[in-house]
């Protein structure tokens, strides 16, 4: 009896485990059926989406305003296009383990579904200081009667730039204290303006030397009736 009963309880445990295997295995198989899915439909509304940028002739527009180069290295139809697919796999994500009854990945996908509309926000915001700042600057450049062009231009566009990203912060990282890059900026702009101001009274000071010095030699017998 004793050794049937070892046999029974192997049985179950086996037909268990086996029947465990089985389940997993059906439920992976499940996941990345659906998954591949929605990365297919994700390349594909990609693709159509590219398409539609390039016959609205967006970046054809950014090239003529001089533009293009706004967005450090990446294009505006990349962008879309990469956030379009971002956004249908991570729904895709939430289906698959919901079919397959993974709470935990449920959960974040639908956070990340969640948060995935402010991030647009943020990076438009981001992205219209970068075409401003850059438009602007471009601008600048071409006033060639403008004395320190290139400097101004890129100091603008650095302050244009610093501020979108203040704007866009609590958008793109809604747990992020935007205050520190606030108060940094206007540390780094004190320090800025100081220096500025004790560069310009020093090469004031350099270059009056020799007027002043010519003045005191003129009115000499003055200075010295005073004195």
């Amino acid at each position: 009896m004793d050794f049937e009963g070892l046999l029974n309880q192997l049985q179950i445990s086996t037909s268990g485990f086996l029947g465990n295997m089985l389940e997993g295995l059906a439920a992976f198989c499940i996941f990345v059926a659906i998954m591949f899915v929605g990365l297919w439909i994700a390349q594909l509304l990609g693709t159509l989406m590219r398409k539609f940028l390039h016959k609205m002739g967006v970046e054809k527009f950014l090239s003529a305003h001089g533009v293009h180069d706004a967005f450090v290295g990446f294009t505006f139809s990349n962008i879309i296009v990469a956030i379009l697919k971002i956004y249908v796999a991570v729904a895709f994500l939430g289906i698959a383990s919901d079919v397959i009854r993974v709470p935990m990945i449920t959960f974040l996908a639908a956070q990340a579904v969640g948060y995935l509309p402010s991030l647009i926000q943020g990076l438009v915001i981001l992205m219209v200081g970068l075409v401003a700042g850059d438009y602007i600057t471009d601008r600048i450049k071409e006033q060639k009667k403008m004395p320190f062009a290139n400097s101004a231009a890129i100091v603008i566009e650095l302050f244009i730039a610093y501020n979108a990203l203040v704007i866009a912060m609590p958008l793109l990282l809604p747990a992020a204290d935007p205050s520190l890059l606030i108060w940094s900026f206007l540390i780094v702009l004190a320090a800025f303006g100081l220096a500025l101001g004790l560069g310009s009274a020093i090469a004031i000071g350099l270059g009056l030397k020799d007027t002043v010095a010519d003045v005191a030699k003129k009115h000499k017998s003055k200075l010295d009736s005073l004195l």
